[in-house]
């Protein structure tokens, strides 16, 4: 079979979105991953959940070109009451996708993923698996129901990847010890960087040096706003610490969903006004919006290795995280606190001075070279040709 008569399904819980004229829309699913998986074959199918968008919102989101691209949509299977409603439905849906595609990609953890890679295996069909975060970490620090199936959930996964063919994990070496694979794989990150500038760099140690004592420091993350795990609960009462303590920062939040959670504690704390919430943007959005705060921080109680802290490395931008998934990977290790440990958020943040700002800002910015795109797609399609040469 060759290249023009390949169908590549890729498989992920999602979700996507679309208008009411069939166009779609997202964040990470986006025309950058399809043209990816444009060098597997000829056509693309995202296989995922699907959600309409309003029109108010549609200039938050990317759109994907249409072009050599499908979308094949499954019912929501996430908790146990529509569990027991769609999951038969969704098991079809991805048993019939996966039997009419040529090459199967699937994204795990996600239990879309998971079935196709079972799907995949029963049918004898060529897949490979992108490996980009702890299913354990996501589950135990969720709630306590999800402290329950944690280590059921991390059997699973161990169980799935130990004869997965070929993989490829977003973290140089934290999945690998936690889902590791006797197939062949490689590690590349998930974010390409397309450019880097020293203009960059440039400016972000121009606007340290100018920083008064007067103007508040602005913390950002992006993350989604209605997920627990993403900590965001932890730098809001680190900023409650501080305020008692005589400092005074601020902090910008950017991601999908509800927000409400998060602005009741800040009122809560008394730091609503130094909160504000931006709300989901499109990724060149994203990008203005790291050049405008002064300090990155990811406080994830999990994660694989996180798109926001390679982008804003690249932008020059000093950064604090959580000593969870690869985020070590990426940081300094005297920028690392423990999840959910508060009062350690607001140590590392007081502890920062002009001097030591413009230390992280170069060293990040030269870190984050390591994730050009040009150096990540050479290792991605290395994998790819032997993935093909072996299977067509």
């Amino acid at each position: 079979m060759n290249h023009e008569n390949r169908k590549v399904l890729f498989v992920h819980d999602g979700p996507l979105f679309f208008d009411d004229k069939g166009d779609f829309y997202g964040l990470h699913f986006n025309d950058d991953l399809k043209r990816r998986y444009l060098h597997l074959g000829s056509e693309v199918t995202f296989l995922m959940r699907t959600k309409p968008i309003e029109k108010n919102d549609i200039q938050r989101y990317s759109s994907i070109n249409q072009e050599s691209f499908s979308v094949t949509s499954i019912p929501n299977y996430k908790s146990l009451r529509l569990l027991l409603k769609n999951y038969g439905q969704a098991k079809k849906i991805i048993e019939r996708a996966v039997l009419e595609h040529d090459v199967i990609v699937c994204r795990l953890p996600s239990a879309s993923g998971s079935l196709a890679v079972k799907m995949a295996r029963k049918l004898g069909k060529p897949f490979l698996v992108e490996y980009v975060a702890c299913t354990f970490d996501a589950y135990w620090n969720y709630d306590w129901r999800g402290k329950l199936i944690a280590h059921y959930k991390m059997w699973q996964q161990r169980s799935l990847m130990k004869n997965v063919p070929y993989s490829i994990y977003v973290t140089s070496e934290f999945l690998q010890k936690r889902y590791p694979t006797k197939g062949q794989s490689i590690h590349c990150s998930n974010v390409e960087l397309q450019t880097l500038k020293e203009a960059d760099l440039v400016e972000r140690i121009s606007k340290i040096e100018a920083m008064e004592p007067s103007n508040p420091v602005v913390l950002g993350t992006v993350a989604a706003l209605n997920v627990p795990y993403k900590g965001q609960v932890d730098v809001i009462k680190a900023l409650a610490v501080l305020k008692r303590n005589g400092h005074r920062f601020h902090y910008h939040l950017v991601g999908q969903g509800s927000s409400e959670r998060l602005v009741n504690l800040a009122k809560k704390l008394n730091v609503v006004d130094q909160v504000k919430v931006v709300g989901p943007l499109k990724h060149k959005e994203v990008f203005e919006f790291l050049e405008n705060i002064d300090i990155y921080i990811q406080p994830s109680k999990t994660e694989g290795l996180p798109r926001a802290v390679i982008e804003a490395m690249s932008k020059a931008c000093p950064a604090l995280g959580a000593g969870v998934g690869g985020i070590p990977e990426l940081l300094d290790n005297n920028m690392i606190f423990e999840p959910g440990k508060s009062d350690q958020i607001a140590k590392k943040i007081v502890s920062f001075n002009k001097t030591n700002l413009i230390e992280q800002a170069r060293r990040n910015y030269e870190e984050a070279k390591n994730y050009k795109k040009d150096i990540l797609m050479d290792r991605r399609l290395n994998l790819y040709e032997v993935f093909l040469k072996n299977n067509f």
